[in-house]
């Protein structure tokens, strides 16, 4: 029996010196402050903003300024300060969405946070999205660091 790695999840880890409760509404409640969206977003040179709606069957949406452009995702786990889980398919078919879930741990320096991205088997360019994701989610990330406070 063989496993193909390269489905693996794809795991991310940051440091962010602040407390789990700062570093989850940094994450979630205040997206726009800190996502890339010129380089990270459906439609990049529109692309205004997104929101993460705050509970269990919230969307994650992409906005300009004449409204909504695209959905990314849906919150399937909502455990403040602990964690948020989402289904993830920005601009793409939601039956092929992957799933992301971030834990946000405590430490003698802040946070761990910890981003794991699943579901590469859903897509048909499984192998080709995880690759492009493992440094997208870097990009991405090293943004949430720094908008951290």
């Amino acid at each position: 029996m063989s496993v193909d790695q390269g489905l693996a999840p794809l795991v991310k880890k940051v440091m962010v010196p602040v407390g789990p409760e700062r570093a989850f509404e940094v994450f979630t409640a205040e997206m726009s402050a800190w996502w890339p969206m010129a380089t990270h977003s459906v439609a990049q040179e529109k692309a205004r903003e997104v929101r993460l709606e705050g509970a269990v069957g919230g969307r994650i949406v992409e906005y300009d300024d004449d409204g909504e452009v695209g959905s990314w995702g849906t919150v399937s786990d909502w455990d403040p300060p602990k964690s948020v889980s989402f289904t993830w398919h920005p601009g793409t078919d939601p039956l092929q969405a992957g799933h992301v879930t971030v834990t946000f741990t405590a430490v003698d320096e802040g946070t761990e946070v910890e981003l794991v991205h699943t579901g590469w088997e859903r897509r048909p360019d499984g192998v080709r999205a995880r690759a492009g994701y493992d440094t997208g989610w870097d990009y991405v990330l090293g943004a949430y660091v720094a908008g951290v406070e």
